[in-house]
C-alpha cells in the first residue's frame, strides 16, 4: 500500500550540509530575502536606515529586485502591501541607504520612453524630495554630469513640481540649450511653467522657436502662445518665413496676432524679400492680421523704400545692381 503523503516526514538534511550550516555568513543570503526584510520593516513603520546601510554592498541588487518586483503582480508579494506604498518603501531604502549612485539605476528601471515613468515610483520620488533637501542635492549632482540621464529628466518633467524645478533651474537651461532628442524635450517641458516669469527660461524658449526638432519647437510655442512680448512677437515673424509645418505656421501666426504691434515692424523686413509665393503669404499673413488696407500700404512702403520691384525678379538698390529672389522657399 502507497503511505499517504500527508503521513510522509521530509527528508533530514544532510549531515555535511548540517555541520556547514553554522558558518554560513549574512553576506551569503540571498538579496531578494533582505530586501523582503527590509520592507517587512518599512510596513511595521520601523526606521530601516540601519538595515539599507548594512546592506550598502548589495545596493545594486536591491534596486533591481526593488523595480522588478513593483511590476510583478501584488498577490506574489511576500510581505503584502499596495504597490504604491512599496514604491515609497524603495526609494526610502535608497535614500536613507544613502545609495546616491543607484538612484539613477532605478529610475531607469522603471522609465520606459514609449509610457513614461512608472507612475507609483513617480509619486514616491515627488514625495521623497518634498521630505529630503538632500535629495534635491544628489538630483542637481546627476544633472551637471557629461551624461543626461533621460530618465531622470523624465521623472522630473512629468512630476512638474515648480520648487524643484526652481531648485534646478540652472542645470535645466543648460541640458535645454546644449542637448539634443528627449534630455532637451523633458528639460524644456519642466521649464515650461517658468517661462513667463524667468527672463533666462523665456529667452532660451525664443531662441528655440525655430528649433529643428518638431516635438521641442511645439513644446516651446505652446508655451510662448498667449504671451505679450515684443521679443516673442518678432522671433515669430522671422521664424514664420522659415517654417513649413503648417501646425507650427498656425501657432507661430497666434503668436504674431498677439504681439502685432511688435511684429508689424519686423515684418516689413521681409516684405518683398523673397520669390513671390513667399511674398504673396507674407501678404496674406498681414491681412489677416493688420486688414487689407494697412496691409496694402506696408507692402507699398516696402517697395517704394527698395526702389521698386522689377519684372526680372531683381530689386534695384542704390548702386543700381539687382539681387536675385530665391527660386525656393523661403
Amino acid at each position: 500500500m502507497v503511505q499517504d503523503a500527508k503521513e510522509e516526514k521530509p527528508p533530514e538534511q544532510p549531515e555535511e550540509i548540517a555541520k556547514l550550516s553554522k558558518y554560513k555568513g549574512d553576506a551569503d543570503r540571498n538579496p531578494r530575502d533582505v530586501f523582503w526584510e527590509i520592507a517587512a520593516q518599512y510596513l511595521e513603520k520601523k526606521d530601516i536606515a540601519e538595515l539599507a546601510k548594512k546592506n550598502s554592498n548589495r545596493r545594486e541588487a536591491l534596486v533591481n529586485i526593488g523595480a522588478t518586483v513593483l511590476m510583478e503582480e501584488e498577490r506574489t508579494y511576500r510581505v503584502r502591501m499596495p504597490k504604491a506604498r512599496l514604491a515609497e518603501c524603495v526609494m526610502d531604502m535608497v535614500v536613507q541607504g544613502g545609495w546616491e549612485d543607484a538612484l539613477t539605476r532605478l529610475l531607469e528601471n522603471l522609465y520606459d520612453r514609449r509610457r513614461g515613468p512608472n507612475l507609483n515610483m513617480m509619486i514616491a520620488f515627488g514625495n521623497a524630495v518634498g521630505k529630503d533637501t538632500g535629495l534635491v542635492g544628489w538630483v542637481k549632482r546627476l544633472l551637471a554630469e557629461g551624461r543626461r540621464p533621460e530618465p531622470l529628466l523624465a521623472y522630473i518633467a512629468h512630476l512638474g513640481d515648480r520648487g524643484l524645478v526652481m531648485a534646478l533651474r540652472e542645470q535645466l537651461v543648460f541640458i535645454a540649450k546644449s542637448e539634443i532628442n528627449e534630455p532637451q524635450l523633458y528639460a524644456l517641458e519642466a521649464l515650461a511653467p517658468l517661462v513667463k516669469d524667468d527672463a533666462a527660461v523665456k529667452k532660451v524658449f525664443i531662441d528655440l522657436m525655430d528649433d529643428w526638432d518638431m516635438r521641442a519647437k511645439k513644446v516651446v510655442l505652446e508655451s510662448l502662445s498667449g504671451m505679450q512680448d515684443a521679443d516673442i512677437g518678432k522671433k515669430a515673424v522671422a521664424s514664420y518665413v522659415y517654417e513649413f509645418d503648417p501646425h507650427a505656421k498656425g501657432m507661430l501666426k497666434e503668436i504674431i496676432r498677439n504681439n502685432k504691434d511688435a511684429a508689424k515692424g519686423e515684418m516689413g523686413k521681409y516684405v518683398g524679400k523673397y520669390n513671390e509665393k513667399v511674398n504673396k503669404e507674407l501678404m496674406a499673413l498681414a491681412e489677416s492680421i493688420y486688414g487689407k488696407k494697412e496691409a496694402g500700404a506696408m507692402f507699398a512702403k516696402k517697395e517704394e523704400k527698395a526702389g521698386g520691384v522689377q519684372e526680372s525678379g531683381k530689386q534695384e538698390t542704390g548702386s543700381g545692381k539687382g539681387e536675385e529672389a530665391p527660386k525656393e522657399f523661403p
